[in-house]
This record gives structure tokens, sequence and C-alpha cells, in this order.
């Protein structure tokens, strides 16, 4: 006997997604009561520029200068 994976609504499968459904918009609705409840409004003033500080820039590196230490892998064409 196969599984009836193709009717999710038939009578086999209602007693279950009706109450899940149920469980979902009871969970939703709770989610929106307690917004509403804890919401408080921001305060009344104006907004403020966010000013952008970064520190000053370091000596510019020679790209010749670095030195790299890993060792040097030969990848052979493929």
């Amino acid at each position: 006997m196969s599984k009836d994976r193709a009717a999710p609504f038939s009578r086999k499968h209602r007693r279950y997604w009706i109450p899940v459904t149920g469980g979902m918009v009871l969970i939703g609705v709770t989610n929106i009561v307690l917004g509403f409840c804890s919401y408080s409004p921001p305060p009344s003033e104006p907004p403020q520029r966010i000013e952008l500080k970064l520190p000053p820039p370091h000596e510019p590196v020679d790209a010749g200068a670095v030195r790299i230490d890993a060792p040097v892998i030969p990848v052979s064409p493929s």
C-alpha cells in the first residue's frame, strides 16, 4: 500500500490541517496583540545626522616590498 502524498486536504488529513491552521492563526493574532501592547512611540526629537569618523590613513605600502612567507605550489595545466 502506497502512502497518500497527493491529497493533503483529503478527509484523512482533515483532522490535522484544521487544528494546525487554527494554531498558526492563533499564534499570529497573539504576536500582533503583544506587539500593540508593548509598542511605545519613539521620542519626538528631530533625527540627527550620522557623522562618519575614520582613522587617519597609514603610510602607503609598496606592493613590491610586501613579503609573502607562504610556499609557492606549482599548478600543472590540465
